[in-house]
């Protein structure tokens, strides 16, 4: 799942260069990794759905507003 979000070459680059990363690189690469799989949940995906829902009900009432306001004029 974490591939549809970053590309799996990029991926694979890094994970290759594990062996040779600081013990704080390390750390940073292996945060990086647990996002994605958050991102990729099941859940995350869910929050994303309701975020799009409310981004498009945003937009409908500022063109609605915005339709409104130019009646005005």
């Amino acid at each position: 799942m974490v591939a549809k979000i970053v590309d799996p070459n990029l991926l694979a680059v890094v994970q290759s260069l594990k062996p040779y990363m600081s013990s704080q690189a390390l750390q940073c690469t292996e945060v990086a990794e647990t996002l994605l799989e958050v991102l990729a949940s099941e859940q995350a995906q869910a929050v994303r759905e309701k975020l799009q829902g409310l981004r498009q009900n945003y937009q409908m009432a500022v063109q609605k507003a915005k339709a409104i306001k130019q009646g005005d004029k």
